[in-house]
């Protein structure tokens, strides 16, 4: 990692809603967290303000405009979804269709990128009953123009489409821009992890499921000789039966193994700070403008 990114993130750096609650600074003691780890770059000591897709809750996603402006309000990590268009390029797109975001309509998979590129992407975004983004010249962007577009900016990839098609086209974009030691890929599927390993090794991504139950049951065991080369745990703050997932005893089993551990999504000041206060690695969330500022009332922006 360079010293220019280690100054960009305040800290330095693989393995492994919507009001603010009011208080004043003064009532709100600094939080003592852990110091960054050498070794992995989404572990830098506190957590990484990570605008959930460019920070959708206030911007359209997916977009460079939405990374550049969250990036402004404090946001530390460029998060996207990828699909692969017709013509086998892959993109910052979270749907299998145009229909919710642009002003086009039909598959993904079917439109080549040079047809998406002339879609406003800018065109489903609402703030109540308007649309302040359409015919503002924004467009969807290629994965490639991402990471040239942020060079210094830690970034994270979410497999929606679920072809293993989808690997080949993206390793090559990865590996063409020298990208693998800041860049991390959430996949669903295992076929999509163990092509990953086979055609672009350097490029991490999460783990198959046998591993993930691997993980899980260390940790219910406590198992101290549990070994792992995860470098990033992406598990929702809440899981699908209510209960909080995102606990100290987690932490400590990750943080033993130098997994980040980013959680998603969280919007609400409460939670973020519950989250902060027990040190988590990153919160993924639609209102980066509400965890910045949460983060600097603690004494860690």
């Amino acid at each position: 990692m360079s010293h220019r990114r280690c100054r960009r993130l305040g800290v330095a750096t693989l393995l492994g809603g919507l009001a603010l609650a009011s208080c004043s600074a003064a009532a709100i003691p600094p939080v003592t967290l852990s110091g960054p780890s050498p070794t992995n770059p989404f572990r830098i000591g506190r957590p990484l303000v990570i605008p959930h897709a460019g920070g959708d809750g206030l911007f359209p996603e997916n977009t460079i405009y939405a990374y550049e402006h969250s990036i402004a309000m404090g946001g530390e990590v460029v998060d996207a979804d990828v699909r692969l268009s017709a013509d086998g390029v892959p993109i910052a797109f979270h749907d299998a269709t145009l229909e919710r975001t642009t002003n086009g309509s039909g598959d993904v998979a079917d439109t080549t990128y040079a047809e998406i590129a002339t879609l406003d992407a800018g065109w489903g975004f609402t703030n109540g009953s308007s649309h302040p983004f359409r015919g503002q010249g924004i467009t969807v962007p290629t994965i490639a123009s991402l990471i040239e577009h942020f060079p210094d900016t830690l970034i994270t990839l979410d497999l929606k489409d679920l072809r293993t098609d989808v690997v080949e086209p993206l390793c090559t974009v990865i590996r063409s821009a020298h990208r693998g030691d800041d860049l991390y890929i959430g996949v669903d599927t295992s076929e999509q992890v163990l092509l990953f390993r086979e055609l672009c090794p350097e490029v991490r991504t999460s783990g198959t499921d046998a591993e993930r139950q691997a993980m899980r049951d260390a940790r219910a065991a406590n198992d101290g000789s549990f070994v792992t080369a995860q470098l990033v745990s992406q598990p929702s703050f809440i899981g699908s039966d209510g209960t909080t997932r995102i606990t100290p005893d987690f932490l400590a089993f990750a943080h033993r193994y130098d997994i980040a551990v980013l959680t998603w999504v969280v919007d609400d000041p409460n939670d973020m700070r519950r989250l902060i206060e027990i040190g988590v690695d990153g919160i993924y969330t639609r209102r980066p403008d509400l965890l910045a500022e949460q983060l600097r009332l603690m004494g860690l922006g």
